[in-house]
């Protein structure tokens, strides 16, 4: 190498720039070539993992056709950390898959397709597809029961069912997906959706399309309350709804806002990361409303239920008794039924 830079020595400097420059695109390049021909399991058990009896992912030892002891390994490849990164992104896509099944099967849902729609705004800020459509899970009763709670989760990653990946991935099912909380509210007798609010997109012919109807997440939960909400029998709501889907819930409010403030009695909210204060689009009439019917758990070491402090004229928060924002969830679940007993006496004892 020395002798190919200092054979022409007047331009040794543009040489040896051209040189390493060369050797840094080949290497991206290579790498970039490595990340399109990542060919990944398309099962759990081809990762050669499986959730155990409780519900925690193991690996599968040799030999064994079950979950092992050993946790989730993100380091396969200690010299690569971004195949590590790309094998822990297609795990969790079927993660995604999985969740899903264990709504139909342990959850008793049933998946609900919501009807394609158009909005001339949205389809001219973005392209989306007439032949693509998003889905939520509901239960059997989703039409007919007076009572019905609707579970609203964050940003990212995660789809229906889920609070959050990492912790299905590191911890168990229980307190990653919304499992237990569908199985409280089932036994309180209510009805219930699972929305789906970041399924917005699909990749097709390595093309990304917007679903019409589901190009955001409030668009996506305007169409469930369009479609579903609005077609139901329900008279008494509740939505819980963890960190951005707080965020979501209040748009919501702000855009069906007699309907919203007719029928939805209690907002229950894990670590939401709404402000009223720039939430332009909530008038004063709603933003005192939802302060009667909301609560919001936050991550905090103080014990569950602890008051926090907050902006005036916001939701009132308390500690979910946790200082993982991931686990405010499944580390308030009691107390947001116990608050969801006690605001919907509140709100038959207005109608009586």
């Amino acid at each position: 190498m020395t002798d190919v830079i200092t054979k022409f020595p007047a331009q040794n400097q543009l040489n040896k720039f051209t040189f390493l420059s060369s050797l840094f695109l080949s290497s991206r390049f290579g790498r970039f070539s490595e990340a399109m021909d990542d060919i990944f399991p398309k099962t759990l058990t081809e990762f050669g993992y499986a959730f155990n009896d409780k519900g925690q992912l193991r690996i599968i030892e040799k030999g064994m056709s079950h979950a092992g002891d050993r946790p989730f390994e993100f380091e396969v490849d200690k010299d690569n950390n971004d195949y590590n990164q790309r094998r822990y992104e297609a795990l969790g896509e079927i993660i995604n898959q999985h969740v899903y099944e264990l709504l139909e099967t342990k959850g008793k849902l049933k998946k609900q397709f919501l009807k394609k729609t158009d909005s001339s705004e949205t389809s001219m800020a973005m392209e989306t597809s007439n032949d693509l459509e998003s889905f939520i899970f509901v239960s059997d009763d989703v039409l007919i029961n007076d009572k019905l709670i609707v579970l609203v989760h964050g940003s990212g990653v995660v789809r229906a069912g889920q609070w959050a990946r990492r912790l299905i991935i590191n911890d168990n099912l229980d307190t990653g997906t919304q499992l237990p909380f569908i199985e409280m509210a089932r036994q309180k007798g209510y009805a219930i959706i699972v929305t789906n609010t970041n399924d917005n997109q699909r990749t097709i012919d390595k093309q990304k399309k917007f679903i019409q109807g589901s190009e955001n997440p409030v668009r996506h939960l305007l169409s469930v309350w369009n479609q579903v909400i609005d077609k139901s029998a329900a008279k008494h709501i509740a939505f819980i709804a963890h960190s951005y889907g707080g965020v979501c819930t209040l748009e919501l409010a702000s855009q069906v806002e007699k309907k919203f403030r007719d029928s939805v009695f209690a907002l229950a909210m894990t670590d939401s990361v709404h402000s009223m204060v720039h939430h332009e689009t909530i008038a004063a009439g709603l933003q005192q409303f939802l302060c009667q019917i909301g609560r919001n758990w936050v991550s905090s070491g103080l014990p569950l239920d602890k008051p926090i402090g907050g902006p005036a004229n916001d939701i009132a928060r308390v500690s979910a008794g946790h200082t993982q924002h991931e686990m405010t969830s499944y580390c308030s679940m009691s107390s947001i039924f116990q608050f969801l007993d006690e605001k919907l006496e509140e709100k038959q004892q207005q109608n009586n």
